[in-house]
């Protein structure tokens, strides 16, 4: 993808737009021109509409988008519809599911989201409620889901249900759910990610035929829960860290330097430092996740690094804004709030991990 042009439709499209599209669906027009630039395919076989490159590329897209759009909102709902939605069908679903979404996925005309956590329980396996009960043709589907990234505005949706409830983890299964009769979504209000509608999904008694069935039963936690943990969280994290340099450098770059303490001053290199370090192991995350090499030690390790880092690295932020009241304007502000993303997700990693491997 030619770089340039993503730079340009960032500042140009993107962060231009950010205050009107906040709190609101996602808007389909910026969702179909990023789907006519290849971002929405990029990691999708040619032979589905799709660019056919690697995650790294799409990762590194992605974290363009984010930085230069100052948008971490959209870059969470674009993640989420590629590597929790569209990815998964490549990688697990039968080739008439395959041919019958993927394409529309690519270029824009549905918007995908991944349905596995439920209120009070979160993604641990052995809670989830959500039941799937197999009928003639098919399964009828009840239960609740969220928070969901996407929900209020997206066609279709992988949900993980059980099929086997006696079976606990071992009895979950997967399915693609779309919109219709017995599926609504509630919106839920974050207090941040603005851009990014978050919701719950509700299913009652919808009926699903067979082929919907994405893999095999018994496939939900095994095979694609861990996978879904695992996608979102290493390909997010360069994302992350190309907005939290973006917020960085539009803090120090209005400061006088003569009105800083050495101190300080030394604080905000520092943690700027910390963020070039980071991405190197942002890298090496994603060659552990999507390249060849076995490493699943050093994945966890660095899943569990970052974990704890990246909010801490916030945390300091913070207390140095305390302590120097340095002025935040509108823009800072808000990716400073769009920050808590990371210090929500650092109280439950840890737990997530247990649970899920």
């Amino acid at each position: 993808m030619n770089t340039k042009e993503l730079r340009t439709f960032a500042r140009s499209k993107v962060l231009t737009s950010v205050e009107k599209r906040a709190g609101r669906q996602i808007d389909r027009k910026l969702w179909k021109k990023m789907a006519d630039m290849g971002i929405l395919g990029m990691v999708v076989d040619a032979e589905y509409g799709g660019g056919a490159q690697g995650v790294k590329e799409f990762v590194e897209c992605l974290a363009i988008l984010c930085g230069e759009g100052q948008d971490l909102g959209l870059a969470l709902s674009v993640l989420d519809h590629v590597m929790l939605c569209a990815y998964p069908l490549q990688v697990f679903a039968s080739g008439d599911l395959k041919r019958n979404y993927l394409p529309a996925l690519c270029r824009g005309e549905l918007i995908g989201a991944a349905a596995v956590s439920e209120q009070g329980s979160g993604a641990d396996p052995a809670r989830i409620r959500t039941r799937a009960e197999k009928v003639v043709d098919g399964y009828l589907i009840t239960g609740e889901k969220g928070p969901v990234t996407n929900a209020p505005s997206a066609d279709l949706f992988l949900v993980v249900a059980s099929t086997d409830p006696a079976a606990g983890k071992k009895g979950l299964s997967a399915f693609l759910v779309g919109r219709g009769e017995g599926v609504r979504t509630e919106e839920v209000e974050l207090g941040f990610l603005s851009t990014a509608p978050h919701g719950k999904l509700v299913l009652q008694n919808v009926w699903v035929p067979g082929d919907r069935l994405v893999g095999e039963e018994g496939w939900g936690h095994e095979r694609i829960s861990r996978s879904l943990f695992l996608w979102e969280r290493a390909a997010l994290i360069p994302v992350l860290l190309s907005f939290m340099e973006r917020w960085h450098h539009l803090l120090i770059s209005p400061l006088d330097p003569a009105e800083i303490s050495p101190d300080v001053r030394a604080l905000l290199a520092q943690r700027k430092v910390e963020l070039t370090a980071y991405r190197v192991l942002g890298d090496r995350l994603l060659e552990l996740t999507f390249g060849d090499e076995e490493g699943g030690r050093e994945r966890l390790e660095l899943l569990l690094f970052f974990g704890k880092a990246l909010p801490a690295w916030v945390e300091s932020m913070r207390a140095v804004l305390e302590e120097t009241r340095i002025p935040l304007d509108e823009s800072a502000e808000r990716m400073l709030r769009d920050l808590r993303l990371l210090e929500v997700g650092k109280s439950v990693l840890d737990w997530q991990l247990q649970n899920l491997f």
